[in-house]
């Protein structure tokens, strides 16, 4: 935790100036500080420890699976902004907000289950949206870790996101996925910030109250920029 949470990580606020215009001209990048309060980073940092130590093969199983967090809710309540989700519970379902069940939904596996009239299971559908091992490598060499500027969470801590959502025809891709951390996933839907891929390559556009100019800004060159700079030394 203190590793994410050092002052040297804190004062790192997103930076929004061009990466290699940066690099030729050698100025100091617009910053904007984190709003959050200490409680609130504590609690995502702590988040991600648990979800990362979740799927850790080391990690005791529960039934032949790795733990998991189930949710339900139907196709109505999903699609409704202020659709209610249930999680699950020793003391019995607790109600969610159904934008927890987006989230869960956006890196997890989805079982659409239809019940007949009387309560009795007339189908069931598994519908796998995880990003295999091999692509999770590959996006994160491209990204190398939270795609949001400012954001130091390295690409291990991080969770595969949809660009264009699964349930709208989004693909399980590369060019469909973008790294980012809990945090940053957990609010992408109401934080402000907008995610799109060119050519390949994830472009961000910060809400309003960061940059009033409304800016896409250029994926994260640093790796190209150190390819180049080995090849030239």
């Amino acid at each position: 935790m203190d590793a994410h949470l050092n002052p040297r990580v804190q004062d790192s606020g997103p930076r929004f100036v061009d990466c290699e215009a940066e690099a030729a001209t050698g100025e100091a990048a617009e910053r904007v500080g984190d709003p959050r309060t200490a409680d609130q980073k504590r609690h995502d940092a702590f988040a991600s420890i648990l979800s990362v130590a979740a799927g850790a093969a080391a990690t005791p199983t529960l039934g032949g699976a790795a733990p998991t967090l189930i949710v339900t809710t139907t196709v109505e309540d999903l699609a409704d902004p202020d659709g209610v989700a249930f999680v699950e519970s020793a003391g019995g379902p607790v109600p969610v907000p159904a934008s927890f069940a987006r989230h869960v939904g956006c890196h997890g596996t989805i079982h659409r289950l239809t019940l007949t009239g009387t309560g009795a299971i007339k189908a069931l559908v598994v519908e796998d949206r995880v990003f295999n091992h091999w692509q999770r490598k590959a996006i994160g060499v491209r990204d190398g870790g939270c795609i949001i500027p400012g954001c130091t969470v390295p690409a291990a801590w991080c969770e595969v996101h949809h660009v264009v959502d699964w349930a709208k025809g989004g693909p399980t891709s590369v060019d469909n996925g973008v790294l980012l951390c809990w945090h940053h996933h957990h609010g992408i839907e109401t934080s402000g910030w907008e995610i799109r891929m060119i050519d390949g390559m994830p472009h961000v556009r910060p809400p309003a109250w960061i940059d009033p100019r409304g800016q896409w800004r250029g994926p994260n060159r640093l790796l190209l920029r150190e390819l180049r700079r080995a090849r030239s030394a």
